[in-house]
């Protein structure tokens, strides 16, 4: 089994702080936290801070979430990296996950 590249966190108030490497071969672990606010929240914010690299599949991954989840779970982006609003403005994704 291939080691995670990245890691999450909760903070005090609820954020969930996602820290490393986004990509295809952690599309699954991504894919089941994300599964889990279906049922349990209203609103889920995620911070992106200190990602270091998301790649498109991560990216399509994230859009699809958020568009199947909401209106019943809200998912919101506080942060994000220089380098993941780099890849945003790049791939023009900005807006569907902004």
């Amino acid at each position: 089994m291939a080691e995670k590249r990245f890691s999450i966190s909760q903070n005090e108030q609820g954020v969930y702080h996602l820290e490393g490497e986004l990509s295809i071969h952690d599309l699954e672990d991504l894919k089941g936290f994300l599964e889990g606010f279906r049922k349990n929240e209203k609103e889920v914010t995620l911070s992106f801070e200190k990602v270091r690299f998301i790649d498109t599949a991560a990216l399509q991954l994230l859009i699809v979430f958020k568009k199947h989840l909401e209106p019943k779970v809200k998912l919101r982006i506080s942060a994000v990296s220089d380098e993941v609003e780099k890849i945003l403005s790049l791939s023009g994704l900005k807006s569907a996950l902004m």
